[in-house]
């Protein structure tokens, strides 16, 4: 008999791990303190709410160019247009720009396009920005979504390695799940410039196994007899439960609207999903298909960026002071009710104080120290 389903909310917040403790490359992948004294949270006053709600110039006559806002795969789905939509809408509210929004089916397309300074504004994960900042300092952070108190704390989600159920018994090993059994199996990654798609998982396998570098593991009968990319972490869950790979790397944030928890603890190793009956592409031939995490491990939130070269700071200052108010964190557009079903939104609202906070490079450093 399948249990009643527990709300995402009611899961995070009764098992949301502490943001500080954090995978590394190490052997033993072990906890990393990081601190993040001296950061923003969120604006709630009533006065920074009106002049938000107000928008207005907030920039210099000259800079009135359109900003383009570039986005990963995972975001890129038409579902998400709305979303997007929303964020064009409060940034041009903020500085008085109209906003192009550009789509990607192609991790390294947004890294190159926000370097370049094609685009002027993106949403990525922390690798991703690692990579965007080496290729140009000027690109920079500005913001991720807060944990459930509004800090930074506990500012995490998940990377998940999961398997087909009827696999399951060769991954277990007493009470815990060991991965020997993935050297020689196919296996999906979502990018090789994803944090939680690539970096983290292969860090831990990495570690496993004593490999000298994850390199190999995206090389075909190097490591994994086949080694696919999904290109989006809804298109790496896909190729799992399609069945065109044994195993594979995957988020909990990118892909919670298309499942259901059937049994376990969310984000917990051996907690079991079914792709849900009503799930859009591409999921719509794999309804009631399931899958079940082996292995769980928390990431930094991944940031906003600017590239400062394409933004002035005045207008730099205008957008971060509307997305840190309440008018965009209770935009439902941007911030979904978790216990919404239907809600379509590239956050989740888990609690009345989730929202933007600033953030800076040097939060970032883990992701550059797993190598």
């Amino acid at each position: 008999m399948v249990p009643e389903r527990t709300s995402l909310k009611e899961e995070r917040l009764k098992h949301q791990l502490n943001r500080r403790r954090f995978v590394t490359a190490a052997a033993s992948v072990a906890a990393l303190s990081i601190t993040a004294a001296g950061l923003a949270g969120c604006a709630t006053s009533e006065a920074a709410d009106s002049a938000n709600s107000e928008g207005g110039d907030g920039g210099t006559a000259e800079d009135t160019s359109p900003i383009t806002y570039v986005f990963l795969p995972d975001s890129s789905s038409a579902d998400m247009t709305e979303s997007r939509d929303a964020f064009a809408e409060h940034i041009k509210a903020a500085c008085g720009r109209d906003v192009e929004i550009m789509t990607t089916t192609d991790y390294n397309v947004a890294i190159e396009a926000i370097a370049s300074g094609s685009a002027a504004m993106g949403s990525f994960g922390a690798e991703g920005y690692v990579q965007a900042n080496t290729k140009n300092p000027k690109v920079q952070c500005c913001l991720t979504n807060s944990d459930d108190n509004g800090t930074l704390d506990e500012a995490c989600y998940y990377s998940r390695i999961c398997v087909r159920p009827e696999n399951l018994s060769e991954y277990e090993d007493g009470n815990d799940y060991t991965l020997e059994p993935l050297e020689g199996g196919s296996f999906s990654f979502v990018s090789a410039t994803s944090t939680s798609g690539f970096k983290v998982p292969s860090a831990k396998i990495v570690s496993d196994f004593g490999l000298d570098s994850n390199e190999m593991l995206l090389e075909n009968g190097a490591f994994f007899s086949e080694v696919l990319l999904g290109t989006s972490h809804q298109g790496s869950l896909y190729n799992l439960v399609s069945g065109a790979a044994d195993a594979c790397a995957v988020d909990d944030t990118d892909v919670e609207i298309y499942v259901e928890l059937l049994e376990g603890e969310h984000n917990r190793p051996g907690a079991r999903y079914k792709i849900r009956d009503d799930a859009p592409d591409p999921f719509t031939d794999v309804h009631g298909t399931e899958f079940v995490v082996i292995q769980s491990t928390p990431v930094l939130n991944a940031p906003i960026v600017f590239n400062e070269e394409e933004i002035s700071e005045e207008h730099r200052k205008a957008i971060v002071e509307r997305f840190t108010s309440s008018v965009v964190s209770d935009d439902p557009r941007i911030f979904s009710d978790p216990d919404d079903e239907d809600a379509m939104a590239l956050y989740v609202k888990n609690s009345p104080k989730t929202c933007f906070v600033e953030v800076s490079d040097e939060w970032y450093d883990p992701i550059r120290e797993l190598g």
